[in-house]
């Protein structure tokens, strides 16, 4: 991939440890290490609401993009996944 890794990754694997807590399943589920790591570099995982439908929509949105391969499509920090958390807080309903 030729990139060096920064704070980006981490923003990953908090998406990936998310996905986990609130499917009870880790994204990918595979036995072969070159795979799995294929998996996290190239593919998508099922959206979160579709692997839990009692997860709101919002949520699942907040995961994926936490998850997003390209890690330009991320959150470019911690700061706006909080924002966008604490927006989901304020919605009336959840």
């Amino acid at each position: 991939m030729n990139r060096a890794l920064d704070y980006r990754t981490d923003l990953y694997s908090l998406g990936v440890t998310f996905y986990e807590l609130l499917t009870g399943k880790v994204p990918f589920k595979l036995d072969n290490a070159l795979e799995l790591v294929h998996c996290h570099i190239a593919k998508t995982p099922k959206p979160l609401c579709e692997a839990n439908p009692d997860v709101p929509p919002i949520i699942s949105d907040i995961v994926m993009k936490l998850m997003a391969k390209n890690v330009e499509d991320r959150y470019q920090s911690a700061f706006g996944v909080k924002a966008d958390l604490e927006k989901v807080l304020n919605l009336p309903g959840l």
